[in-house]
């Protein structure tokens, strides 16, 4: 693992015991030929990624270890677009993978507004939240208002930065950011699967 705790795809295995294979570790399935694999401690950014994309990760959030899934009690999901389509999540969760009732009980959502109500929460309530919930998965969603013209550019270069400080700060959970572009300081993974 590197220190985002991404998987090294080209290294060579290391011997491990079993108990470690069922430590919390996390698969996004890409495509079907495309995974990446996710310890705890983890942040990535998908870049122009879909709403299935979205909504899969965070039903698989809820789903047992050994059916590829995290087992986190609940998944919270942040929504900084407005553009988040919950119908999208239930009918995944319902004809995937047959767990509605958990999936509507199990995820935390809180929609933000402003670049400052998200760095307000970001650096303020985040671990807080992630703490009171248990939830092991962290989802993200929206531009973090980079392109919101009412805002001068000098304020919103200081604000994102206090937000990716507050981001790297977390450790007890994976942090997922579904984002329609490029964030800088953060691991994005783009359309055409490379990381950068």
């Amino acid at each position: 693992m590197n220190k985002n705790g991404l998987s090294q795809i080209n290294n060579i295995p290391k011997l491990i015991t079993a108990h470690a294979l069922l430590v919390d570790k996390f698969s996004i399935e890409i495509s079907k030929n495309k995974k990446i694999e996710l310890a705890i401690g983890a942040k990535i950014c998908f870049v122009k990624s879909n709403q299935d994309l979205v909504c899969d990760t965070i039903t698989r959030g809820l789903l047992p270890k050994r059916h590829g899934g995290l087992e986190s009690s609940n998944v919270f999901v942040l929504v900084a677009n407005n553009k988040l389509d919950f119908y999208n999540i239930v009918e995944i969760a319902d004809k995937k993978y047959q767990m509605t009732d958990i999936v509507l009980k199990h995820t935390i959502v809180k929609r933000i507004f402003t670049i400052y109500q998200l760095a307000h929460f970001l650096i303020v309530d985040l671990e807080k939240e992630i703490k009171k919930f248990n939830s092991k998965l962290v989802i993200i969603t929206g531009d973090f208002f980079l392109s919101d013209p009412q805002i001068v550019k000098e304020e919103k270069d200081w604000l994102y930065l206090q937000i990716i400080e507050a981001i790297k700060k977390v450790v007890d959970s994976i942090i997922v950011i579904f984002s329609p572009n490029n964030l800088p300081n953060v691991m994005n993974y783009d359309c055409n699967n490379k990381v950068k």
